[in-house]
């Protein structure tokens, strides 16, 4: 066992399992709503279309001057209802390791863009994960199947709101493409958020040369922002005379926009080669840091864009946040002790997180079944009858970081019952498989996304990565606690983006703090206290 371990710690330290699959799953998700907003109206009379396939688009997808995968999407009436399929694939390098990635999307709606039931099936390197909708009486209901197992939900379906397919396309079709024209519809996309929608802001344009390549066409500009209340996403896309689309791009700073590209199925379907993801997404700083030592960090953070939104950085037990204008902020991150209440004052040592409803933290949910019975045997085993809750923080910790034995990169945002059965995965996979343990131990927790620093990543010295991990609430204050790293009381070297229950969290919202900060964020290191090395 010895030498595994000493293995898993030198993967930590070179930055092997930091990066996190989110910038992956955000990837693949907005692709998603890139590729509907590419679908956009052309000649088709919005009341009465014709009946049989009357859409058939092929695109390229491209990530910066890399092409990535290819997507179709048909839609075709069928007496008074509306059918859309999408399917789509992607291959992208990840630290060396290829992830293979396939969506298949369908959607029925009402001849008048009302919403009746859609599905999705993803397939992720070992992920495989199917969710399906229906929309009935006011009323949606989601069951999402992994392993055998299904999970159900139901929310109140927001009034109003269309899917980004038939609903969205036909809105479009009866707005029209007068230049100047604007309009918000409420958008219903599960890979945004599952319990309401999201607000989708589009603007007609004028004519412009658009480029791609050696490609040169003449298109009418669409732009479309996505407000979800995490972060904004914005899209824009071209289309030709007869509104038949020509290109739809996401920007992505830092790593190249994504780009959808109207093309026949040959060309869709040529190979491609999997571009490097990691490299574009780390933060460099101009001097190391000793993780182990440091109890105190003082970060100044610069954006070069008002959208990176650093007001939206959440203060914690252990981060305090100071935003000092739009493009500024300074952040200051204290390690937290896993201590029980002092013994004289009867107190806790650090900040309360005050009074915290537990229980969004204590239920289960699409990532973490709390009804899956390995998971539960697993909880057992991984307690061994531990009751004190920081004790059972730290050995919950350390089971999680020798049972998780292939640090793989090639593994997407697998569930915890998942990563329970297949023992792999990276960052993302600790924090989960984590975080439903301590749940079913009565821990309550949460996930952290953001940063977290690394001496070296795929060659490159001193840099932040993309990072997620685990929070869990004992004695009224959030303490960090990170499995993939192997730290219980975690070194200040991190910075937290946000923080989730997982509850109705889709893969893209849940990822979209850190999209819009890719590639205009500077860190700058003001001030590192130190102290003797604390026990991992």
């Amino acid at each position: 066992m010895k030498p595994q371990r000493s293995h898993k710690r030198r993967d930590a330290r070179e930055g092997k399992m930091p990066s996190c699959a989110l910038v992956l799953s955000w990837l693949f998700a907005l692709c998603s709503l890139a590729e509907g907003a590419a679908l956009l109206p052309g000649p088709i009379d919005p009341h009465d279309p014709p009946e049989g396939r009357f859409a058939d688009e092929w695109s390229e997808i491209y990530m910066g001057d890399s092409k990535v995968g290819y997507a179709h999407t048909a839609m075709s009436r069928a007496d008074d209802r509306i059918e859309t399929r999408t399917y789509m694939k992607m291959n992208l390098g990840r630290a060396g390791e290829p992830v293979s990635i396939s969506l298949e999307q369908a959607a029925t709606e009402t001849l008048s863009g009302g919403p009746l039931q859609f599905s999705t099936t993803t397939k992720m390197a070992a992920m495989d994960l199917s969710t399906r909708g229906t929309v009935q009486n006011g009323k949606v209901t989601i069951v999402t199947s992994q392993l055998g197992m299904e999970q159900t939900q139901t929310f109140d379906f927001p009034s109003g709101a269309v899917l980004t397919t038939w609903g969205a396309y036909r809105e479009g079709l009866l707005r029209g493409f007068k230049p100047g024209t604007a309009y918000t519809l409420l958008v219903y996309a599960p890979e945004l958020r599952l319990d309401d929608a999201v607000q989708a802001v589009t603007t007609i344009g004028d004519w412009e040369q658009v480029e791609h390549f050696d490609r040169k066409r003449r298109g009418q500009r669409v732009s479309m922002e996505l407000n979800s209340p995490l972060a904004t996403l914005k899209m824009v896309s071209w289309v030709d005379e007869q509104g038949r689309p020509l290109v739809a791009r996401i920007p992505a700073p830092g790593m190249g926009d994504m780009t959808v590209v109207a093309v026949d199925q040959q060309t869709a379907l040529t190979d491609f080669v999997p571009p490097e993801m990691f490299s574009t997404s780390v933060i460099r700083i101009s001097r190391s840091l000793n993780p182990s030592h440091a109890r105190r960090i003082v970060y100044r953070l610069t954006a070069s864009s008002d959208e990176a939104e650093l007001a939206t950085l959440p203060s914690t037990d252990s981060q305090r946040v100071t935003v000092h204008d739009e493009r500024s902020a300074t952040v200051v991150v204290e390690r937290q002790l896993h201590r029980p209440p002092d013994v004289a004052t009867g107190q806790a040592t650090g900040r309360s997180a005050g009074v915290v409803d537990a229980r969004p933290y204590l239920d289960g949910n699409l990532m973490i079944n709390t009804r899956d019975e390995a998971l539960i045997a697993l909880a057992a085993r991984a307690a061994a009858g531990e009751t004190k809750r920081y004790a059972l923080a730290d050995r919950l910790r350390r089971f999680v970081s020798d049972y998780v034995r292939t640090k793989s990169l090639s593994i997407g945002f697998a569930t915890a019952s998942e990563v329970c059965r297949t023992r792999e995965g990276d960052c993302s996979e600790h924090a989960v498989l984590l975080a439903a343990l301590g749940r079913l131990n009565r821990l309550p927790s949460r996930v952290v996304v953001g940063l977290v620093y690394v001496p070296v990543l795929s060659g490159e010295r001193d840099v932040f990565g993309y990072h997620m991990w685990t929070q869990f609430l004992i004695d009224g204050r959030w303490l960090d606690v990170d499995a993939a790293l192997g730290e219980t009381e975690c070194s200040p070297a991190r910075i937290a983006f946000v923080t989730s229950s997982l509850k109705d969290s889709g893969l893209a919202d849940l990822s979209l703090p850190l999209l819009n900060k890719i590639g205009v964020l500077a860190i700058e290191v003001l001030e590192v206290t130190e102290a003797d090395a604390v026990r991992p």
